[in-house]
């Protein structure tokens, strides 16, 4: 028996990493004073369609309900939390929500066969600013640690970047949405096409370079110059570098980088942007920004920002870096400073003579440190017996 194209079935092992993460992120949700909603399963189509570009569109699972009203699975939470609050009105703001359930989407490529997602994401309601984007940056990448995965970045761009470039682009309305898909689809041999038959002047040259701007900060100093007339360009640029200062401050950039080129799915998306993504997936674990239009469409006029962790592409990233550290064989580090190179070496050769590998390393500190699976010692504190002990028990 088959099961439906995009379908899954979750054996006990799968359901329960998938309970253990949920619990964790939901714990880390709630003391930052986040609430849970659940947005239902069905939307009327109608509902979501406005909020949805033409890709998307063809993506959704439609159908006509015994009423006679087309009505569709829901693709995303962002735009169903937006119209639960939107009929809200006693609304006491700001607002700040989380939610964990399933989505369904035709895949979006043939190499990708999932229609059926489980996001666990938040939404901050009700308040603007970079202290807010800096806020549920944070707790991305914070979800993205409780979630278990140890090698991830975080890019975090700007819907602002492409929006003012478009807009300084003599192009007309359908050759900019045509632009703005080629650079989504990183197909720069049909945009080079497109920019030569519209003769741009050099300058934008930029398109075919803004997927590959990607740094920290001191990356933006050369752009705010670039379109010095173009107020939504500098205040993409603005807004970027005082989000990446927040976040420094709070000490979470060394996974974060600035990418100029970042084009998210939904044209929702106003502000901040920014995916999370592991070396080992080749999709985004999760994504999410700025949206202060989409309350908009439902009658209200709020700000907002969020995003959406997608739990399969997180358990396919974390399986696949456990393989990979059950490959990975470790060795003791003995760590040393220049002034006592020369007992390191002998104690090292010693130990290696006795059938122990270990790797030394040269440090600026002022002691011999022994790095194991069990731990960090300073060899002062260890008699060299000791030192044996600790190592022959690494090895069994």
């Amino acid at each position: 028996m088959e099961l439906v194209f995009g379908m899954k079935d979750v054996y006990p092992w799968e359901a329960k990493i998938r309970r253990t993460i949920e619990t964790n992120l939901r714990n880390l949700f709630e003391r930052w004073g986040y609430l849970e909603v659940e947005p239902p399963t069905l939307e009327y189509y109608t509902t979501l369609e406005k909020t949805l570009n033409e890709e998307m569109r063809e993506r959704v699972y439609k159908f006509v309900d015994r009423d006679g009203k087309l009505v569709c699975l829901r693709p995303e939470f962002t735009t169903s939390v937006a119209r639960m609050y939107s009929q809200d009105n006693n609304l006491s703001l700001p607002l700040r929500v989380y939610y964990s359930g399933r989505v369904f989407r035709y895949p979006s490529s043939p190499f990708r066969t999932e229609s059926e997602f489980t996001q666990i994401g938040l939404e901050n309601i009700g308040q603007g600013g970079v202290t807010n984007d800096a806020e549920v940056i944070a707790l991305a990448l914070l979800a993205l640690e409780r979630a278990g995965i140890r090698n991830f970045e975080v890019d975090i761009g700007h819907a602002g970047i492409f929006r003012g470039l478009l807009e300084a682009l003599p192009l007309g309305t359908p050759q900019k949405e045509m632009a703005r898909q080629l650079i989504k689809k990183r197909d720069f041999v049909t945009l080079e096409h497109l920019c030569l038959s519209a003769a741009l002047p050099s300058s934008f040259s930029l398109l075919f370079r803004l997927p590959f701007l990607r740094g920290k900060k001191d990356l933006l100093k050369d752009l705010g110059p670039l379109f010095p007339q173009n107020q939504e360009w500098q205040r993409a640029v603005e807004e970027l570098g005082q989000v990446f200062d927040i976040l420094n401050d709070f000490g979470l950039t060394e996974r974060l980088s600035i990418n100029i080129g970042l084009v998210r799915d939904f044209d929702y998306y106003t502000g901040i942007v920014f995916e999370g993504f592991s070396p080992w997936v080749g999709y985004p674990l999760l994504a999410g920004g700025r949206y202060d239009e989409l309350f908009c469409v439902f009658g209200r006029d709020l700000p907002a920002c969020g995003f959406a962790l997608f739990l399969e592409r997180v358990l396919e990233a974390r399986q696949k870096e456990e393989a990979l550290e059950e490959e990975k064989e470790t060795f003791p580090v003995l760590s040393f400073p220049p002034q006592l190179r020369k007992r390191a070496f002998q104690l090292a050769q010693t130990l290696r003579q006795e059938g122990i590998a270990l790797i030394l390393e040269e440090h600026k500190e002022n002691s011999i440190h022994l790095v194991t699976p069990r731990g960090s010692f300073t060899l002062e504190s260890l008699a060299e017996d000791e030192v044996r002990r600790l190592l022959k028990e690494g090895q069994r």
